[in-house]
């Protein structure tokens, strides 16, 4: 298994200092951060990035629920040209201290994430759900594709044999 490195977004949370009426915060991020982002991401830019989570524990199980949203630069596949998209994602994942015993204990949820030395770093989850707002195959607004086959574009030139062709014999 190979090791992935951290995003360069970093907010950890103590999951102890997370009270029983739960916990609200909000990632702002600075512009240096969105500019590592976007170079991790491989895209222009990342002008706009923040995250509101809420954070509710039960047991050794904690649920973080919030919203991810901003605006990034990608490149348009059909022109080329960077343009600027606005984004929103919703958050709802579940952490857990032991995430192979609470699969055992419920294998018909899904697997929650590991708490990690008691921490959830929540910069990493909004750095997550902006890598998942990302279209694979960005088009601009307006862009459209037009398909030409080569076929035509041999029958739009006339061929030095069919201007021959063309041609009659005196008889």
């Amino acid at each position: 298994m190979t090791d992935i490195a951290p995003l360069p977004l970093s907010r950890p949370v103590e999951v102890n200092s997370i009270r029983s009426d739960g916990l609200a915060l909000r990632v702002s991020t600075t512009e240096g951060e969105r500019a590592e982002l976007a170079k991790r991401f491989d895209i222009p830019g990342i002008s706009q990035l923040e995250a509101d989570f809420s954070m509710a524990k039960k047991g050794p199980r904690v649920r973080v629920t919030g919203l991810v949203s901003g605006r990034f630069t990608q490149v348009c596949v059909l022109t080329l040209e960077p343009f600027e998209s606005d984004f929103r994602e919703e958050v709802d994942l579940s952490f857990d201290e032991n995430p192979e015993k609470a699969l055992e204990l419920h294998p018909e949820e899904e697997a929650p994430d590991p708490i990690i030395d008691g921490i959830i770093d929540l910069g990493e989850v909004a750095g997550e759900f902006t890598a998942l707002a990302l279209d694979p195959y960005p088009r601009k607004p307006g862009a459209v594709f037009e398909f030409q086959d080569k076929k035509d574009k041999m029958d739009a030139k006339p061929s030095p044999f069919g201007a021959l062709a063309d041609l009659k014999r005196p008889e």
